[in-house]
């Protein structure tokens, strides 16, 4: 099948509201099926890994050429990017809400663009320097820290999310160094694979061996490793292949306004005035952010895989 570039458009857009479904579902499996966070991470990621090993190995068995020099390198990369996001991630969606959880990993882009500035030398234009007080601000309406009460309710389940957009900062800035040697799949894939052991050893692999779920949420686990966590990453690998990467990530910044509108219409999730503000102010902030590097000739990496 021939991909045209409006083609790829809708792809990328398309995978942008697969990665917004992840909240939505995680919340599903743990408040309604009985998971909990640390379970949904570890069997989503696993499921997620051997449905991309499968893909990878009919459709691109080069990605599994790695050099053993590497490996170190990966693995410290997996366990900060994949497994430590994803056991934040999960368990910010069980501690706060949808809207908080994906809104606060959403403000990746500033933090990039604050590293890029002081660690790599970028300019701080007039955009950026706009934009990073609007993620601040909307990250502080969003989870409600002008509210000193809500904020010592919700401390660690916005500390979580605040670290989701920290690790996935540091997946940004670090895989372009992969990126150079390595195709976007075999980054993907040593990410998937090597986030495990950690995964597992953190949550403790005994209490996983005793682990007993509903048919119901052993399913939704599933959902979520094959559908945010590996059919969005395809297809927007797919897309990538087709338009310019700086395009497709702007495109990509649906993916926190999806986010939010399916756990508003399928989980009746409520958001008041004051967090739909913040919401706005972040979207403006990653949109402003994006379209400031649209010229860039950079690699972007547009979501870690593990969600």
């Amino acid at each position: 099948m021939k991909i045209t570039k409006n083609m790829a458009y809708g792809m990328m857009a398309a995978a942008a509201v697969l990665w917004g479904t992840s909240g939505t579902l995680t919340k599903i499996a743990i408040d309604d099926k009985g998971a909990t966070a640390n379970e949904v991470a570890v069997f989503a990621a696993l499921s997620g890994t051997i449905v991309l090993m499968v893909i990878l190995a009919v459709f691109d068995k080069k990605a599994f050429r790695v050099s053993a020099r590497d490996l170190p390198a990966l693995l410290v990369f997996a366990t900060i990017t994949g497994a430590l996001f994803s056991l934040a991630w999960y368990n910010a969606i069980d501690l706060t809400s949808v809207a908080t959880a994906v809104v606060l990993l959403y403000t990746y882009p500033s933090m990039v663009t604050i590293a890029s500035v002081f660690l790599l030398g970028e300019k701080m234009t007039a955009i950026k320097a706009i934009a990073l007080p609007l993620t601040f601000i909307g990250a502080i309406l969003i989870a409600g820290a002008y509210d000193l009460d809500n904020m010592r309710l919700n401390i660690w389940g916005i500390g979580l999310g605040l670290f989701t957009a920290v690790a996935a900062a540091v997946y940004y800035l670090w895989a372009k160094k992969f990126m150079v040697k390595y195709s976007s799949n075999t980054v993907a894939l040593y990410m998937s694979i090597l986030m495990l052991p950690a995964l597992i050893i953190i949550v403790n692999p005994f209490a996983l061996m005793e682990t007993s779920l509903s048919t119901d949420a052993w399913l939704y686990i599933l959902i979520i490793g094959l559908v945010p966590g590996t059919i969005a990453f395809v297809i927007a690998m797919m897309a990538l292949g087709h338009i310019q990467a700086s395009k497709a990530s702007i495109i990509a910044g649906i993916e926190p306004v999806a986010g939010v509108i399916l756990a508003v219409i399928i989980i009746n999730e409520a958001i008041n005035g004051i967090q739909i503000a913040g919401i706005a102010l972040v979207i403006v902030a990653v949109l402003l952010i994006r379209f400031a590097h649209k010229d860039e000739p950079e690699t972007v990496i547009e979501s870690p895989p593990s969600r």
